[in-house]
């Protein structure tokens, strides 16, 4: 069995993308081509990589398990040409990231893009996001990755991709009965905490705030332990967690958009090059429960 890099290449923007259209743009190949290198990759690899929900392509179980491997193939292979190549860019960066972002993918990133390109210093600044947006306002970082409500992305924001909020709460949580909802949110630099208390305003639920946590991993924690909900990405769900159970007490909660965001433009050369690392790095949130089962995809 070989797995060329190209068909790996497909796979991996036609599952960011959600559909071979996208893809094969940025591929500069035509629709009926992408299809024919992911047919080929499911044949070879003997399972269905994709399947259909609605009118987007999702990974089956089989297509995020080789997405995984092809995630490391491709960065390998990218470093090498890189490094081979030679890279001439030179110059400074710094990069904010909210802490979600700057702890599931910005250390990958960041290897990868000095590794390639070891003329640029890269620096590295996590905070919550709306303390990221206003380093971008201020300069003291040069781009910035960050969720933003949909009135609040830019013309000149570059998107990276979209996730649901949702109201979670652990699997085993107690029933609450006539006691106010408790709250866990990611602090008041955050934008979180005034949907979620707006929506259960709106709803006419009490509440109170039980905890206050800039981390991810500590809001995703005081959940898990059933210490309250949390207003969070429905990506940051954990197998311990579930949608809560009054979530159809309250409006539906809205969606994030994940862009960057540079402080000022045009973007330096150096700029462009972690700009397009950033934006070929990063994979969509899909549902791990899913099961697979998907029949191979029409051209």
């Amino acid at each position: 069995m070989r797995l060329d890099t190209e068909s790996l290449r497909a796979l991996k923007l036609v599952i960011e993308t959600g559909g071979v259209t996208e893809a094969a743009e940025r591929l500069s190949l035509t629709q009926s081509a992408v299809s024919w290198k992911l047919r080929r990759l499911e044949g070879r690899v003997g399972h269905s990589l994709l399947k259909r929900e609605g009118r987007v392509l999702r990974p089956t179980r089989h297509g995020r398990e080789l997405l995984e491997f092809a995630d490391r193939i491709l960065s390998a292979h990218d470093a090498a040409v890189q490094r081979f190549r030679g890279s001439a860019l030179t110059g400074s960066i710094c990069l904010g990231a909210t802490d979600d972002f700057a702890t599931t993918r910005v250390a990958g990133i960041a290897g990868r893009f000095r590794w390639a390109h070891p003329g640029i210093r890269l620096q590295v600044k996590a905070g919550s996001s709306l303390s990221v947006a206003a380093w971008a306002e201020t300069g003291e970082v040069d781009l910035a990755v960050m969720p933003v409500e949909a009135n609040q992305v830019r013309h000149d924001d570059l998107p990276l991709w979209t996730d649901q909020l949702e109201f979670i709460q652990a699997i085993d949580a107690e029933p609450l009965g006539d006691q106010p909802v408790p709250l866990v949110t990611f602090g008041e630099h955050c934008f979180y905490g005034r949907i979620a208390s707006t929506l259960l305003d709106e709803a006419g639920i009490a509440y109170e705030e039980v905890l206050q946590s800039a981390s991810t991993a500590g809001v995703r924690a005081a959940v898990s332990a059933g210490f309250g909900i949390s207003l969070m990405n429905r990506g940051f769900m954990t197998p311990d967690q579930c949608l809560w159970s009054g979530s159809e007490r309250v409006a539906t909660p809205p969606a994030v958009h994940y862009v960057v965001r540079a402080a000022r433009l045009p973007l330096t050369a150096a700029e462009q090059s972690l700009v397009a690392e950033l934006r070929g790095s990063v994979p969509p949130v899909w549902d791990e429960m899913t099961e697979p089962g998907a029949a191979m995809i029409e051209p």
